[in-house]
């Protein structure tokens, strides 16, 4: 199901205000390899992540892909001393991987009164686009029965188009989860071999959902949702086959995403210089501007554990992983002159600073 979103609604918040962290992963902690030792769903693996693997298929509606197994979804190494989550794609014509982490509706519960809007961005690496999988690869926010995509996005491994999902009613069309895409053909297409860092929310009051990405007005793109009064129970990384009958999928690829941060917020700060965090705004950046090296300090003896720099693109330019270090310095000698955004992950949280190279 795949609808185009043409007729959109854009809005800008110029408020930087406080949203609350709800989780935050980097996957630096956990080990290179399988994230878990079962497929079905029922054990923790590292962090605390769970696996669900099928090939699919039927008596009715037989399979031809062969390769569920735990090494679907692995943690890997991305560059820079960092890590990423890896998930592979079924082979054939069915299936799909789903990997998640449990507590999300204890976290939703006790967030801060009127802060009713879901925010979650993660950064993805589309590979080359070149491959002839037709996977899909994205990321979902699920209600408590699993019947309904709050909102969602996807990404295709053939063309690195983007989609936004949820829970909708495109007339003439009924409700149900849709894919929308985001402008007239070819679409928007993620760079190649690169971390581009993606933003989706939903608005529990209202049903509104929100997509931000390279290639997307600063805005976002807006769409009511069919979903409102309906509370987020889990948030998952996922991949399907993306077979059609037209254009059966006869193999599997892979894609790569990093840096998650889901917060709770009463207003849109999606990819936006906002603090995440009231704990963590004893960060400060210097100097700024800057043309060699930026210097990250805090008087408050606060551990960083990563910074990730992106462009106004949103694509993801450098990426720092530390260890017990409460000042920390930054090279950016090799970026071009121009505004960026630094997100600094801490053990209280996140804060985004907009920094100046010259």
């Amino acid at each position: 199901m795949k609808k185009i979103l043409l007729l959109i609604t854009l809005s800008i918040s110029f408020q930087f205000i406080d949203a609350q962290v709800l989780m935050n992963d980097n996957f630096n902690s956990l080990n290179t390899g399988n994230i878990s030792t079962e497929i079905t769903g029922t054990v923790a693996g590292q962090g605390g992540y769970f696996l669900f693997s099928s090939n699919g298929g039927s008596a009715t509606s037989p399979t031809t892909s062969t390769n569920a197994g735990v090494s679907n979804s692995q943690i890997v190494a991305t560059g820079n001393a960092s890590k990423g989550i890896l998930l592979e794609g079924p082979n054939g014509n069915l299936g799909s991987r789903f990997v998640w982490k449990d507590g999300l509706p204890a976290l939703w519960s006790a967030r801060t009164a009127n802060n009713n809007i879901i925010e979650l961005e993660i950064d993805i690496n589309p590979g080359a686009g070149t491959t002839t999988s037709k996977n899909v690869f994205g990321v979902y926010i699920y209600n408590a029965a699993f019947d309904k995509v709050l909102v969602g996005f996807t990404v295709s491994a053939a063309t690195r188009e983007l989609f936004l999902v949820c829970y909708s009613t495109p007339a003439p069309d009924p409700v149900d989860n849709w894919s929308y895409s985001l402008a007239a053909a070819p679409g928007i297409q993620l760079p190649a071999n690169t971390f581009s860092r993606i933003g989706i929310s939903y608005n529990v009051t209202t049903g509104q959902t929100r997509i931000k990405a390279p290639g997307i007005a600063a805005a976002g793109l807006t769409l009511a949702g069919s979903s409102a009064g309906t509370a987020p129970a889990e948030i998952d990384f996922l991949s399907f086959s993306g077979s059609t009958s037209t254009a059966p999928n006869t193999s599997s690829t892979t894609m790569v995403m990093d840096n998650l941060t889901v917060r709770a917020s009463a207003t849109d700060t999606l990819l936006d210089n906002a603090i995440f965090d009231s704990e963590t705004t004893t960060f400060s950046v210097s100097p700024n501007p800057a043309k060699d090296l930026i210097t990250i300090t805090n008087s408050d003896n606060i551990s960083v554990n990563s910074i990730s720099i992106t462009d106004l693109n949103g694509r993801t330019v450098k990426q720092n992983t530390y260890s017990n270090e409460t000042n920390v310095q930054v090279n950016i000698s090799d970026l071009s002159s121009g505004v960026y955004m630094m997100n600094i992950t801490s053990e209280k949280g996140s804060v985004t600073k907009k920094i100046i190279k010259n």
